[in-house]
């Protein structure tokens, strides 16, 4: 459960969600939250097809990586994130906050949590390809621009990358404060 106090979180984003492992039994339920939150963009039907594979989140993914999920007082699945190897540290495989949920903090909590879970792993470095849409998020979050990766999807479609290094050598979340730039 995220604490109270912790910075750039505001008192009500802390009272309506705890942050829990995934169960390989809400596969199902993670993939849906994904392919709604991709959808909301407004990318068409033609496209978010082409998603489904690469935003699909099965039992054995839950089980061999970590995933982690926000739930709200009701037992609502808010929102999720999952982990994935990278060779320069580890990757943020999923990030997604069900649409309904959106602009309440849970996005913030769930990248703070992950932050906190990849330190803890005693990783160096958080990757993250991103969508286009979720590009300014990840800057706000102080993770810096790191170029781009072809989409899995369409690899004539870059991906903008960021990158967060986790040794407390470079701008990072701990202190963050959405009223003040984060120096870079």
């Amino acid at each position: 459960m995220a604490q109270p106090g912790s910075a750039g979180q505001r008192q009500a984003d802390l009272a309506v969600i705890a942050i829990r492992p995934a169960r390989p039994a809400e596969a199902q339920h993670l993939s849906e939250i994904a392919m709604a939150a991709k959808a909301s963009w407004g990318y068409p039907a033609s496209f978010m097809a082409r998603c489904r594979a690469a935003l699909a989140v099965d039992a054995d993914t839950i089980i061999e990586r970590q995933f982690h999920l926000a739930e709200g007082d009701d037992g609502r699945i808010l929102g999720f994130y999952g982990f994935e190897p990278e060779t320069e540290g580890i990757g943020l495989s999923h990030l997604f906050v069900a649409p309904e949920a959106a602009g309440q903090g849970i996005g913030r909590a769930l990248w703070r949590h992950a932050v906190d879970v990849a330190r803890r792993l005693g990783e160096t470095q958080l990757l993250v390809v991103s969508d286009p849409h979720a590009a300014g998020f990840y800057a706000r979050m102080g993770a810096q621009s790191a170029g781009s990766r072809p989409s899995e999807i369409d690899p004539a479609r870059p991906l903008p990358m960021f990158r967060l290094r986790l040794d407390g050598a470079a701008a990072d979340l701990v202190d963050w404060n959405p009223k003040r730039p984060v120096s870079r």
